[in-house]
Order: C-alpha cells, then structure tokens, then sequence
C-alpha cells in the first residue's frame, strides 16, 4: 500500500476521476484501495442512459471484488431529459426501466441503498405538486423489486426547498424503503443544512464534500466553508451504521497534480475529518 490514512469504514466516489483524467477502471480502483479506502459509492454512469447488462454487471462485481472493494451503494441515473419526474412519458419510462437496472445492480455488487434526485419543486405550487406526484409513480416502479432484493432508496438534497420533498414521500412510506441522502455540498449551497436536521433518523446514505458556499465544487473536507466539526457531529448522533462515504471530485482547476498525489490529499482531509465523527 502506497499509503495509509487508517480509512477503515470510509467510502469514496467512483467517479472521482471521470470528469478530469478518465482512467481505466480497473486503475482507478485499485489506485482507492492503495490509499486506504475500503469502500466505493457507484458513481459511475450518474448522468447517463446506459442500461447495464448481465455481462457488464458480473464484469464490475469482479472488478470491484478483485480490488479489495466493497460498494456501499449506487447513485441512480439523473439526466436533463430522464429523469424521475420526466413529463414526457417515453422520458418517463425509460427512467423506471433505468431505476430498475440500478436496483438490480446494486444487489449484484453487495450495496444496500439506491440514492436518486428529488423534483425541483421551486416556484409554482400547482406545478410542483404534480412533479411530486408523478415522481411517486417511479417509485411505486421499483417498490416490488426493491422489496425482494433488499434496497432502500435514498432521496437526496438537491435543492432549496427539498426538506418539503424529503416530508412528502417520508410521509408516505417506511424507512426500509425511502430514506434520506445527505449531501454536505447542496446544503452548503442552497443554504438549508438547519432544516435538513430533522432527518437524521431517516439517513441511509452520504455525499460528502466541501465547496465554499457558491458552487458545487465537490472537494475534500475543508477545501471551502462548510463547518465539518457540526457535520460529523450531526452525522454521529445520527441513526447511520454505514461506512462514511465522500462524494469528491477531481478537477484540474483545483488540483493539477497526479491521481497518487490528488487521493493522498483526499485521505489525509478525510482522516482529519473523521476525528471529528465522535468528537
């Protein structure tokens, strides 16, 4: 191990690198269990349409396996166009159809919880209603599957005004399947971290990750201005047993270096931030 940051119980984004470098995926993984990580978030293939295949499922469980790897989860498909509240029906569709390979997927690789984006439910009151609304036909999509193969789905916070959404379908189904993703970055930015609190007994999954304020910069633990100490607090009182996932991004316009010297840095603002867990 080329270094060790004593990450035992912590998870990293798979797609850390595939909006910069784009290695090979046998390189990345390896390159996160020779930094310490134990576990990895799919991440891969968020923003996209592709339908994974049986062969290209069974290909990726080795991978991760050969590497020394868990998955925690998977990152379910949000496109512009498909997406789980998409208006037009063929958009619709083909967002169940995607919902339901991810599900199965992530059985497949030994994760537990589905995370997906949540409606935009800003502005008009009429009009949001019905996002939600439809958006509960994609659910009711994947409950039967989600029941058999023991996933959960994880909303996460994207927006200003998502603790409405995360009350809507909370209100409407158990824990075992809809919970809560908190993302540390969209709360910073959208300012909404206090009303995001109430949740804790709700959380299934985290997207860890520092920005300062403004964009979604998606880096490391005090990279920016979110306060880490009230975070990880948060998240220890919280009723979450799972590894500690962060959701960091590589980009060249904050970190030109190599991918070794890019994860040494992750881990070694990871581990600072982990002391804070029980702090």
């Amino acid at each position: 191990m080329k270094f060790d940051a004593g990450l035992r119980n912590v998870g990293i984004a798979s797609d850390m690198f595939d909006y910069s470098i784009k290695p090979e995926f046998e390189r990345k993984l390896r390159l996160f269990a020779e930094y310490g990580f134990e576990y990895i978030d799919w991440s891969d293939d968020w923003n996209t349409a592709i339908l994974y295949s049986k062969e290209i499922m069974e290909f990726y469980r080795q991978c991760i396996e050969s590497c020394g790897l868990r998955c925690i989860g998977v990152h379910g498909v949000s496109s512009s166009s498909i997406h789980v509240e998409a208006e037009d029906d063929q958009m619709f569709n083909k967002y169940v159809e995607l919902l339901k390979n991810r599900v199965e997927f992530c059985s497949l690789v030994g994760g537990t919880v589905l995370v997906i984006h949540p409606p935009n439910v800003e502005g008009d009151s009429v009009r949001a209603s019905r996002k939600l609304e439809r958006s509960l036909r994609a659910f009711e999509g994947v409950r039967s599957l989600c029941g058999d193969l023991g996933i959960s789905l994880a909303v996460e916070n994207c927006y200003p005004s998502d603790a409405e959404s995360l009350e809507y379908y909370f209100e409407r189904y158990p824990p075992e399947f809809v919970g809560f993703c908190f993302d540390s970055g969209h709360a910073h930015v959208n300012g909404n971290f206090d009303r995001l609190l109430g949740f804790k007994d709700r959380l299934k999954a985290l997207h860890l990750h520092d920005n300062g304020g403004r964009e979604d910069d998606h880096q490391p633990p005090f990279f920016g201005t979110i306060e880490w100490e009230r975070v990880m607090r948060w998240i220890g009182s919280a009723a979450y047993a799972k590894p500690i996932n962060f959701e960091i991004v590589h980009k060249s316009k904050f970190f030109e270096d190599s991918m070794e010297k890019f994860l040494e840095y992750c881990a070694r603002s990871i581990q600072k931030a982990m002391a804070l867990l029980n702090s």
